[in-house]
């Protein structure tokens, strides 16, 4: 018996599931992956196994494992007392960091997670508009709480007009919690147009991620955006972006930027705390100023703005900005994405690679690219089968992909400032092995 194997059976009596968290499952060990150590794009496990990292934290590990810099910006921190629950420079520096990469964020109240930053920002907005009803889209997740965390992991009936029925994503939710929220196709206007009259003067906010990467990596369409902020505007509707993931991700840095929308009000966190717990809201400043102490909207924490996590947000904000930073992602997805497509091709597989930045899902089963845009249509095309096999030799050849053993579109995966291209030419050997094997 192996030595990862020895601890999850005594780990399964002390921990549920063995694991520290659900998502730390892998469907295809049947138990989590226990580590040792982690340093760049390499995780090493206890029984000695080394991976090249695909997984990257489940997003936070942009910058890879053990940046020197980072790490050089912990240990002035602990220096200095590794204290929480007070402000500093280093605060401020990331409140103007931040509004370079997101410029909507006129200003800012951290968190700690990304559930925690949506939570808030929905709150914000009922107290804005003195609504209560919320808009989301089919397939995205914004986080796992009662406001919001419906709809992410199933196709549920749609009527005639895009209007999808509302259901948890969890068990243990109220009876009336679907209530509030309102739930309709993405990169639909015409769906989101008879939303918001049917629900006229009723909806506070319309929240999405304008690049699903929850959903392997769903992009809003070309002026999709541009029309859900020109209807959030007519009808006074606060619209947020949940930038949790797609932060960092893609030059020049946010997905606003990228497309040239502002939203009212922002979340992030993952890679922007470069794998220390740290997320925002960030917003108008008129709805900014409603939270406490100037307004009676209360959001704080004990550990929110912690020294340790600040000072990284700032050294990975600062690495972002500089230049080049973005060409080394562009470099390692055109090699990676070419190849996989390639790999597709020799061996006759149904499916094809999406990134955008440094996230990238591999659609097995899914043929049209155009397909890519319907979260409905890629769950029902998604290959899972052939997924699952794809991470259970991915991992038997020393790549480390996740799989969570529930999903029913593909993962999002990894590229990181750590990669190389000869870790993606090592990469695309492994895979074509592996290919091979699944054909």
């Amino acid at each position: 018996m192996s030595h990862q194997q020895q601890l999850y059976t005594e780990a399964a009596h002390w921990l549920v599931g063995g694991a520290s968290a659900g998502q730390r499952y892998n469907g295809q060990l049947g138990r989590p992956l226990y580590l040792d150590r982690a340093e760049g794009a390499r995780l090493y496990d206890i029984d000695g196994n080394a991976y090249i990292d695909y997984h990257g934290g489940s997003g936070a590990a942009l910058f890879g494992h053990k940046h020197p810099r980072i790490e050089r910006a912990l240990a002035g921190a602990i220096e200095r007392g590794f204290f929480m629950n007070y402000d500093t420079y280093d605060t401020l520096q990331l409140a103007k960091l931040t509004r370079q990469i997101f410029p909507s964020c006129e200003k800012i109240r951290l968190a700690n997670t990304g559930s925690e930053a949506t939570q808030a920002a929905i709150r914000l907005a009922r107290a804005f508009t003195c609504r209560d009803k919320v808009l989301r889209f089919d397939g995205h997740f914004h986080g796992m709480h009662e406001n919001i965390w419906f709809n992410h992991n199933a196709v549920n009936p749609a009527d005639e007009f895009g209007q999808v029925r509302t259901v948890p994503d969890s068990a243990g939710f109220p009876a009336d919690a679907s209530a509030s929220v309102i739930n309709v196709v993405f990169n639909d206007v015409a769906a989101l147009e008879h939303a918001v009259q049917k629900y006229s003067g009723q909806l506070a906010a319309v929240i999405l991620e304008p690049i699903s990467y929850n959903c392997g990596c769903l992009e809003a369409r070309e002026k999709f955006l541009a029309n859900v902020r020109e209807i959030c505007t007519r009808e006074r509707i606060v619209l947020i972006f949940d930038e949790v993931i797609t932060g960092l991700r893609m030059s020049p840095g946010s997905a606003q930027r990228r497309f040239g929308v502002l939203p009212d009000l922002t979340t992030a966190a993952k890679a922007i705390g470069g794998g220390l717990p740290i997320a925002l809201v960030g917003g108008k400043a008129e709805i900014m100023d409603r939270l406490n102490p100037l307004g009676n909207v209360v959001m704080s924490g004990t550990y929110t703005g912690s020294l340790l996590a600040v000072v990284a947000a700032v050294e990975c904000l600062t690495m972002s900005l500089e230049p080049d930073f973005y060409e080394h992602f562009d470099q390692l997805g055109t090699r990676l994405f070419t190849g996989v497509n390639d790999l597709f091709a020799t061996h006759n597989l149904p499916g094809h690679v999406r990134g955008v930045g440094a996230r990238w899902a591999i659609y097995f089963g899914v043929e049209d690219p155009e397909d890519d845009f319907d979260f409905r249509r890629i769950a029902t095309e998604f290959d899972r089968e052939m997924d699952k096999r794809f991470v259970r030799a991915a991992i038997d050849a020393g790549l480390w992909f996740h799989d969570t053993s529930t999903a029913i579109t593909p993962a999002h995966r990894a590229l990181m400032t750590a990669h190389t291209l000869a870790d993606i030419d090592e990469t695309l050997t492994k895979m074509d092995t592996i290919f091979a094997g699944l054909s």
